[in-house]
């Protein structure tokens, strides 16, 4: 009898159970159940078998009954919390910025900082899909959820699908769902990585993600100095300064930026308060055990700024001498000493030039590749300094290497064409030209090399002129040289249409118009030319400075 009766006992707490998933309401039937038959049969076993069961169920049924029926933010509130717990959002953006970080740093011209890799290596394929789906189920519930259409945006860029991401993060960087200004921030990050690859950036565009940007609390401080950059770009220079004095207040390093953007705006007063300032930030930290090398260099940028050029190279000689330092320093103290060289350099009443060129030779010492002091040895020569083997060893040093300047070509190449060397010129000319292939001087000057050394040139000269006018449409001095190369191919009618733009393009142009009154006379325009040839003599009895004084270089 007992036995049946546990039987019976059983199925019937079974009954129940399985009523919470196809009948829950019976549940409380049930209970009323046990209730009447404990009131009928007055059996304590059955009462104390009966209640326990079914107010354990009626625990599970609640349970149950509340998360099915529940209200949506309860739902949105579980999943929600579940995502962050797999994976909190800062550490997704602390991944993003790892991954971007390289690409950024070389946009925003900024060292390359190694950034702590979180849990990059944990961040799995599956727990990616897991986050994300939870996301997704978020936005199936509350479809206007901002913190779910961030999570998934980074989601995407952490999973390589940049359209999804790009996508995401602009409509919730429009205010789609509310404001949200850290999707600008990623929006305005990803521009500047992808703007290292080549992509096109809108600096409109830009601006505008970083406006939004920095009213997140959380900002990357760089973020705040670039925006201050652009804004200086644009002529915004009250609004740049004070969005570079927060990036300062918010990072003291940053300091240092503040002092550069006022040695660019010319206020000396404002540099001098801003340098003194940023100073003690880096000076705190030489001589210690946490000094870096950059923050030598940053006392040193900040004297040369406001021009303490002894006091820079004493401070970088320091980290030298205490071996705390390394190349960069060295090639920051030879540049600083090349910098107190130029300073020697002065012209004497005779017109001779004279320089100390032992500084010069000091700032090789440090750096002899330092590509700047080729463009210094370079000019000496130019100027007919007399210059030591040193100097000129370091000169033939550079150019063996490659690592010769821009101006140290030039200076060789203007020098050798005015000596009538004119294949040592041109060789120099390759070089420059390779090095800066937009440099007006460069193209100017190398177009009329060639076309002197022979007429077969002229096509390679007519092109280069080209490309110059492309770059400055207004522009007489090659206007001039573009008259002259015409007139080497024996094309003097297209050659006086040039002088003639020279001339008007600058009025002080002797030299140009002597240039017409020979190309006039070439063809028989003989009226023409004596005409130009009363303008000119009149100019020089007004003693009027010609602006294009021979002999070239130009």
């Amino acid at each position: 009898m007992a036995t049946s009766e546990f039987v019976n006992n059983t199925l019937w707490v079974g009954r129940e159970f399985l009523k919470v998933f196809y009948n829950p309401v019976g549940v409380a039937g049930g209970l009323i159940d046990a209730f009447r038959g404990w009131k009928f049969s007055r059996s304590w076993v059955r009462f104390w078998f009966h209640l326990p069961s079914l107010i354990l169920l009626s625990t599970v049924y609640i349970i149950f009954g509340f998360s099915f029926f529940g209200r949506v933010d309860s739902r949105v509130q579980v999943f929600s919390v579940e995502s962050e717990k797999q994976c909190p959002t800062k550490e997704l953006e602390a991944i993003f910025d790892h991954l971007s970080e390289e690409n950024f740093c070389k946009a925003i011209n900024a060292p390359f900082v190694v950034s702590v890799e979180s849990k990059l290596e944990t961040f799995t394929e599956l727990k990616k899909r897991y986050v994300e789906l939870l996301s997704k189920r978020v936005l199936s519930i509350d479809s206007a959820n901002q913190v779910a259409h961030y999570r998934l945006g980074l989601i995407y860029s952490l999973q390589d699908e940049p359209e999804s991401a790009t996508s995401k993060m602009n409509a919730l960087s429009k205010g789609e769902y509310g404001e949200c200004p850290q999707a600008s921030a990623w929006m305005a990050k990803n521009l500047l990585a992808d703007a290292v690859t080549g992509t096109q950036v809108n600096p409109t565009v830009l601006l505008g993600h970083l406006e939004k940007a920095i009213k997140w609390k959380e900002v990357d401080v760089r973020l705040i100095s670039f925006y201050s950059k652009l804004l200086e770009q644009t002529g915004a220079t009250d609004k740049a300064v004070a969005i570079a004095k927060r990036a300062a207040s918010l990072r003291p390093e940053f300091k240092l930026e503040l002092a550069r953007l006022y040695s660019r705006l010319g206020s000396k007063e404002e540099l001098r308060l801003a340098a003194t300032d940023a100073e003690d930030v880096f000076q705190k930290r030489l001589n210690t055990p946490s000094e870096k090398e950059s923050d030598r260099l940053a006392v040193a940028e900040l004297r040369k700024l406001t021009d303490q050029l002894d006091r820079a190279a004493d401070v970088l000689t320091e980290g030298l001498t205490n071996k705390t330092s390394g190349p960069a320093t060295k090639r920051e103290l030879s540049e600083i000493q090349r910098l107190i060289y130029v300073k020697s350099i002065v012209k004497s009443e005779a017109g001779e030039y004279q320089a100390d060129t032992a500084l010069l030779e000091k700032a090789a010492e440090n750096d002899p590749l330092n590509p700047n002091i080729s463009g210094e040895i370079a000019n000496l020569l130019r100027l007919k300094v007399k210059t030591s083997k040193t100097l000129v060893g370091v000169l033939r040093k550079q150019l063996d290497a490659g690592v010769g300047s821009v101006s140290a070509h030039i200076s060789l190449a203007e020098g050798m064409f005015v000596s009538g060397n004119i294949k040592d010129a041109i060789k120099n000319w390759e070089i420059a030209l390779r090095k800066d292939p937009n440099n007006l001087g460069v193209l100017n000057n190398f177009a009329l090399c060639l076309a002197r050394e022979s007429e077969s040139n002229v096509p390679r000269s007519l092109e280069m002129l080209n490309k110059a006018i492309s770059l400055a449409p207004v522009n007489a001095e090659i206007m001039d040289t573009l008259g002259d190369v015409l007139m080497i191919a024996k094309r003097p009618q297209e050659a006086i249409s040039k002088y003639e733009l020279a001339v008007r393009y600058d009025k002080a142009r002797i030299g140009s118009r002597k240039k017409l009154v020979a190309a006039y006379r070439s063809i028989g325009m003989d009226e023409l030319a004596n005409t130009f040839e009363k303008t000119i003599k009149a100019m020089e009895a007004a003693n009027v400075k010609s602006s294009d004084e021979e002999p070239v270089p130009k």
